[in-house]
């Protein structure tokens, strides 16, 4: 889903009708905030100017949603540049363009960015059918309630355990495992949840792992205390969970989810924690 949120009711509705099937227009800026649902990419349009309520938005969508886009809609400015030095945004699309440039954008910045990359890389790949749609499912799954094991996972694609198993480990050939994987896609989960400020409680409710389990896989990867997680910056983390467990079983495989960030290369494992 493209979440789209504008000033008025008219521009959202313009918004949806050029970016097509898979639009929907916020309710409210909590409904945004929230983000419950596989959100695939916000936009956010602001005819004029934009407000400083909205750069404030931007500013908290990148803290709390570090792997979902978010593209600018609106009009030239000469302040826009210096409004936008402290947020990141994927895309900015002028009005005037609106009906040539969003899709494209959209489609654009849907192919390089965070967790819908890796889905879409999967998707692409030549790996066994069973592996590919599983793969596929727990990336997407880790926006919202990440799958905890992989005879969950299993279950939720009608598949033996045992094939997964085996169609991993004979592509990652003993990097990395079918397990480690899962377990890291709960641990970007964690820490996406953590950096919105939600409570160990609520983390807890929503994945479904409790506090020690969870304690014990970041001990495993990437290798810290919780609270070394929530210090570390979102770029290199997804870099070494790429690197780490999503490399082996698809080598061609970059990472690179913000534009003109850092691209990913064979041996990450030390993350930056700042």
């Amino acid at each position: 889903m493209i979440l789209v949120v504008a000033d008025t009711s008219r521009t959202a509705r313009e918004i949806c009708r050029v970016v097509g099937p898979g639009a929907q227009a916020a309710d409210s800026i909590r409904e945004v905030a929230n983000l419950d649902r596989a959100v695939e990419t916000v936009v956010i349009a602001c005819l004029g100017r934009v407000r400083p309520e909205r750069i404030d938005l931007l500013a908290r969508l990148e803290l709390e949603r570090p792997w979902t886009p978010v593209v600018l809609v609106t009009d030239p400015d000469p302040e826009l540049a210096r409004q936008l030095l402290r947020v990141r945004v994927a895309a900015v699309v002028w009005f005037s363009e609106l009906r040539t440039r969003l899709r494209l954008r959209l489609d654009a910045v849907s192919a390089t960015w965070g967790l819908w990359c890796l889905a879409g890389a999967f998707e692409r790949s030549s790996l066994p059918p069973a592996l590919r749609k599983a793969l596929v499912h727990a990336v997407r799954q880790a926006a919202t309630r990440p799958a905890r094991n992989a005879r969950e996972l299993a279950e939720a694609i009608g598949c033996a355990p045992v094939t997964l198993f085996r169609q991993f480990g004979a592509r990652a050939e003993r990097a990395t495992t079918l397990s480690a994987f899962i377990r890291g896609l709960s641990v970007l989960r964690v820490y996406e949840l953590r950096r919105s400020g939600a409570s160990w409680k609520h983390v807890v409710h929503r994945t479904e792992i409790c506090r020690a389990t969870i304690a014990r896989r970041v001990r495993t990867w990437p290798g810290c205390t919780l609270a070394e997680l929530e210090r570390m910056a979102p770029d290199p983390l997804f870099a070494a969970f790429t690197a780490e467990h999503v490399r082996p079983v698809l080598p061609s495989y970059s990472g690179n989810m913000f534009g003109g960030g850092p691209t990913v290369s064979d041996g990450v494992s030390t993350l930056d924690q700042k």
